[in-house]
């Protein structure tokens, strides 16, 4: 590129900014409203909104879904590996974080949605999750992508007949929550997804894939989803993964039941310690390691949080995750044959049973009695 072209890029990028919409393609902010479940008391019980429904003695099974792009492959292979078994149970709720978002919808309709969900993550190119902008692209959206693709696959998926499926398992009783990041304020939204899919507002299908979409898009590789609380100008909403690696709430266990069971699975591995390959020198690379890094030490607390949650309230704690002497493709790699090989590092863990009790590496005074 001639040094002319070079600096009108540059120049270009750095005057140049995404606006926020003014209008956005619909609004149902009532809706959207009536879907954040708000804040907690001391109990971690959510304040006007209703916890999951329980029976005495009855099995409680909770199944939280990290982040991790295409290493997403990995959970949908120990899921479909699981069911394979018979022992995988239905699960009272279900919680997913980006790409564990998108995940989360299938494995809470449960076995009958495994093809959907094996499909999603064995046979998805790059292409078709998302598409490299140019320099013009990236300056007017903020991003290096463009999410239509993603977009397009989450409305093949979210259909209304799906979302009647939901709303179903919403009036038995059980639960289902994604989980955003609210950049106006930095707060990890939690949306119950159970009240949208059941609401009668015509907007409903939208919001849900709005929402999916909006976990997923990381920053700076996809632009901001801007959903509309008020009627006010929209907030912008991105990767859950930013505030919370799973998402995991006081009110989704209960402390007197005698067989709660909390089942994690991580999308990735779980360690402060990634690639150990030299980095780059320059400051896109030195950058991009600290970011990852950054993100991985959240996954591994976060894990931690969960397993010290778990255990404090009497409830039996599971976690699968991409072991430590497998390969860790980029998130953002989504090449079919790596995403086949996570998958059946997966479907092997779910089909052996191979669920730690404990996160690994935790020192003795982090480590719960019993």
């Amino acid at each position: 590129m001639k040094p002319a072209l070079m600096l009108a890029c540059s120049l270009l990028v750095l005057t140049s900014c995404a606006s926020r919409p003014k209008a956005p393609l619909f609004a149902a902010p009532a809706l959207a409203r009536m879907a954040i479940v708000s804040a907690a008391d001391d109990d971690g019980t959510p304040l006007g909104d209703p916890p999951p429904v329980r029976q005495v003695g009855k099995r409680h099974d909770v199944l939280l879904l990290s982040g991790g792009g295409s290493l997403g492959a990995f959970g949908a292979g120990v899921l479909v590996g699981w069911s394979q078994t018979g022992t995988r149970p239905q699960f009272d709720v279900v919680t997913g974080i980006s790409t564990g978002a998108l995940m989360a919808t299938l494995a809470f309709l449960g076995p009958s949605h495994d093809a959907d969900l094996a499909r999603a993550y064995v046979e998805t190119s790059k292409s078709a999750v998302m598409k490299r902008r140019g320099i013009v692209g990236f300056a007017k959206n903020a991003s290096l992508y463009d999410r239509g693709p993603l977009e397009r696959m989450i409305a093949a998926m979210v259909t209304e007949q799906l979302l009647d499926d939901v709303a179903a398992a919403h009036r038995a009783g059980r639960r289902l929550y994604v989980g955003t990041t609210n950049l106006e304020n930095g707060v990890g939204t939690v949306w119950d997804m159970g009240r949208i899919a059941s609401s009668r507002d015509p907007n409903r299908v939208q919001l849900y894939r709005q929402i999916l979409a909006a976990s997923a898009a990381i920053p700076g590789l996809f632009s901001p989803v801007y959903i509309s609380q008020s009627d006010g100008p929209p907030t912008m909403h991105v990767d859950g993964g930013i505030k919370q690696a799973l998402l995991f709430r006081s009110y989704m266990v209960d402390p007197r039941g005698t067989n709660e069971h909390v089942w994690t699975i991580v999308n990735g591995k779980v360690s402060y310690v990634g690639n150990r390959a030299l980095s780059g020198t320059n400051a896109g690379s030195i950058i991009g390691r600290s970011v990852n890094e950054m993100l991985r030490t959240i996954s591994y607390r976060s894990v931690g949080r969960v397993y010290t949650m778990t255990r404090n309230a009497g409830a039996a704690y599971h976690l699968a995750y991409l072991p430590d002497e497998e390969v860790e493709p980029s998130p953002i790699s989504f090449e079919p044959v790596e995403m086949q090989r996570l998958f059946a590092i997966g479907r092997s863990i779910g089909t052996s049973g191979q669920w730690r009790i404990a996160p690994p590496r935790i020192e003795r005074y982090e480590r719960m009695p019993g």
